[in-house]
């Protein structure tokens, strides 16, 4: 006889099973793990609080003697969401139901939210890969890992970096557009100005690199045209590592996508080293539609209405995205 499964969100009654289960939960998300570490039951607390929206909502299902818990990051306006964490992590010969059920509650969720899509990035290797493929995640990227272990900096020389501006939007855009291939596209948000360094020249922008800064850690988000930054992008690489204090006393990480991986030379030349890949997967979500807009089709007088507010539009996962995979851009 079928069991029932009811997911809910997180309330302040759960947190002893978020602390017994917090030893045992497994990371989805790079950049939250190598510069945060695992504050899940801080988030998970706040995320209660009916006042405050950090964008972390957490989810519990509970089964007998046995929890379950999963958290995602989500910034209110942004397209793209991304699990945190699951726990426990899942073992191959324990039933996959409630695992897959929690997912379910967090595509609802984020999609409730504005999100487009639900992200995750996981070794290939790890039990959650095939649960997230269940879980109709599709791999739209590969990416390894890059850290630099903390060391004094190197002496700054002729800077060619410069802060980014809000006059750099159109050309972060074009620089975004030219050199992130389209599937990868439809789960990456456009790079902001906001704590970034560009390189250019007559207002085209050839470089972005954004740190993320965290008690853990700094993480490098790099955009860079091959054809122009091949020569000289350790310079710009190590321009940026300039500009960073903490990285004398904290580890810097870089991830590089496929089609990023002409830049790991110039990583090995400034002490980087890769310490894992990952498979970044994404599931389309059935996104709440919060405006009422109407279409009026002048042939024939014919008056199309689109989705009506609270309806939910469904985002189909993109086609052939395994052909995708090889790096080469589709504009």
């Amino acid at each position: 006889m079928p069991y029932s499964i009811e997911v809910r969100p997180f309330l302040p009654l759960d947190l002893p099973l978020v602390h017994r289960l917090s030893p045992m939960s497994v990371s989805l998300d790079s950049l939250t793990a190598l510069t945060q570490g695992n504050h899940m039951v801080e988030n998970a607390v706040w995320s209660s609080l009916p006042l405050a929206d950090l964008g972390t909502p957490t989810y519990v299902l509970r089964l007998g003697e046995s929890g379950y818990v999963a958290q995602f990051r989500h910034k209110v306006g942004d397209q793209h969401a991304h699990i945190v964490f699951i726990a426990p992590t899942l073992s191959p010969e324990e039933d996959s139901l409630p695992w897959l059920r929690l997912i379910e509650a967090l595509i609802a969720a984020a999609g409730k939210r504005g999100a487009v899509t639900l992200n995750a990035e996981v070794a290939e290797t790890d039990p959650i890969f095939d649960l997230l493929r269940q879980a109709g995640f599709a791999v739209y990227a590969r990416q390894t890992i890059w850290q630099r272990a903390p060391q004094p900096l190197r002496a700054r020389l002729m800077p060619l970096l410069r802060p980014a501006t809000e006059q750099d939007v159109l050309a972060l855009q074009t620089l975004y557009l030219e050199n992130v291939p389209r599937l990868l596209r439809q789960a990456y948000e456009p790079p902001e100005p906001r704590n970034a360094l560009v390189f250019g020249r007559n207002g085209r922008l050839s470089a972005y690199i954004a740190a993320h800064e965290g008690k853990y850690g700094i993480y490098l988000d790099l955009i860079m045209n091959p054809d122009e930054c091949q020569l000289r992008a350790v310079d710009l690489l190590a321009d940026a590592l300039s500009r960073l204090p903490r990285a004398e006393r904290l580890p810097v990480y870089a991830h590089l996508y496929r089609h990023q991986e002409w830049l790991s030379s110039a990583l090995e030349r400034l002490n980087f080293v890769p310490i894992g890949s990952q498979a970044l997967m994404v599931r389309h979500t059935a996104r709440r539609c919060e405006q009422t807009v109407r279409l009026t089709q002048t042939v024939e007088n014919i008056s199309l209405a689109l989705p009506r507010r609270h309806e939910f539009c469904y985002h189909p996962p993109a086609l052939d995205h395994e052909k995708a995979l090889n790096g080469t851009l589709h504009h």
